[in-house]
């Protein structure tokens, strides 16, 4: 289980998502990818690295979509529960 954000920032970059300075407080409207990947992938359990393709699964989402994207859009683009 990942707990905070900043764990979540290496594999965001790696997708090719947008990462604020600081992970722990940032503009959600400024980095609405990130804010996504946290809500989603934040203290769930996960398969080990499950986080690395979950980050693909949000990068591959374009600004007007991850703004309203549901659960499950989420989950239909590929999203590991």
């Amino acid at each position: 289980m990942i707990a905070f954000p900043f764990m979540l920032v290496e594999a965001a970059e790696k997708a090719g998502m947008k990462v604020p300075p600081d992970a722990d407080s940032f503009d959600k409207k400024e980095f609405p990818h990130f804010d996504v990947f946290c809500y989603c992938q934040l203290a769930r359990p996960m398969s080990p690295g499950a986080h690395w393709d979950n980050a693909k699964v949000i990068a591959k989402f374009t600004d007007k979509e991850i703004v309203k994207a549901t659960v499950k859009d989420v989950i239909a683009a590929g999203w590991i529960i």
